[in-house]
């Protein structure tokens, strides 16, 4: 039955979603990265509550600072059956980066931002096609996303703004 109810989805063009994150047991360690590995002062947490990602914190400006970040461990994530990710989120009205990762020593990062909407559950789509490369946040021209390779997933706020944040994710969706 569930074959032919794929087919039937296929046939009429309905696009199907597949979990690639949900916030569970099985899932990966996640661990802080400020902007204090360059002499800022910024601090962030990050914690598995009731399924969902919670990435807390204060963005401060002195010592050219700027930036609080997180990160999952290394893992294998072939993202290439997929055209875009859907993310469910709730956020504090502040535009965050989505980041993936497919090595985790050339320093890239592949990035695209997305608003949230202050106190409330949103789905944001970001299409693969989207994220842009960046070494140490500065854009580069190549290389492209090899969606096969992934590695790593994060969530980055910078504004340019000291300021309180907190996001929270429900969970990561291909599509």
């Amino acid at each position: 039955m569930k074959g032919l109810a794929l087919a039937a989805a296929l046939c009429s063009g309905m696009s199907l979603s597949a979990p690639i994150l949900e916030f569970n047991a099985n899932t990966p360690s996640w661990s802080v990265l400020n902007d204090t590995v360059m002499g800022g002062v910024s601090s962030s947490q990050v914690r598995i509550n009731d399924g969902v990602l919670e990435f807390t914190g204060q963005v401060r400006l002195e010592n050219n600072g700027g930036f609080a970040g997180v990160r999952s461990s290394p893992g294998r994530y072939d993202l290439s059956g997929f055209s875009d990710l859907k993310l469910r989120v709730k956020g504090d009205g502040k535009r965050y980066m989505f980041q993936l990762g497919t090595s985790a020593r050339n320093g890239v990062t592949y990035r695209a931002e997305f608003d949230t909407v202050a106190g409330q559950w949103t789905t944001v789509t970001i299409p693969l096609g989207s994220l842009r490369p960046t070494r140490f946040g500065q854009r580069l021209t190549g290389p492209t996303l090899e969606a096969s390779d992934v590695i790593f997933f994060g969530f980055m706020i910078g504004n340019s703004r000291a300021e309180r944040f907190a996001l929270q994710v429900d969970w990561i969706e291909g599509q």
